[in-house]
């Protein structure tokens, strides 16, 4: 399991509402055509955690830059602009244990919190957070549903 974390450029500007969605389609249907878990994310306005985890032959540096290319060229076509949209590099930190899985869960999902987007972790749709609800209700309104990890 990796801990991702991939940044907009500093010279582009941060995502607009409407462009949440993309990132989150894009996410998804990379998990689908390269068979990756998706255990977690968030989307903040200037970048995106994930916890993702890869078989061999699959490297989290294809998963990434497959998301990482879907999602620029669907937002640049929305933009009317061209280049590149994220920051070069991605950082990624391999999850050895469930206590750290649980430690980079808990860093997303309060990073809205922390920025001042919403009062609650919960109130940020952008995230994974109400895929733990135990309210099932919450679950359902979640734009994607994660992978359970066994760390």
């Amino acid at each position: 399991m990796f801990f991702i974390t991939v940044n907009v450029r500093k010279d582009r500007p941060v995502f607009a509402e409407h462009e949440y969605p993309i990132v989150i389609t894009t996410l998804e249907e990379s998990r689908h055509r390269l068979s990756f878990r998706l255990c977690g994310y968030v989307l903040m306005p200037d970048h995106w955690h994930a916890l993702i985890g890869v078989n061999h032959p699959l490297t989290i540096s294809r998963a990434v830059q497959d998301i990482k290319w879907i999602a620029a060229r669907k937002i640049g076509r929305k933009r009317n602009t061209g280049g590149s949209f994220w920051q070069h590099q991605f950082w990624d930190r391999f999850v050895r244990s469930g206590k750290e899985f649980g430690e980079r869960l808990a860093y997303m999902h309060l990073n809205p919190v922390r920025k001042g987007l919403v009062d609650r972790p919960e109130d940020w749709i952008w995230s994974s957070f109400n895929n733990f609800a135990l309210d099932r209700s919450r679950v359902s309104r979640c734009p994607i549903q994660i992978d359970y990890s066994d760390l």
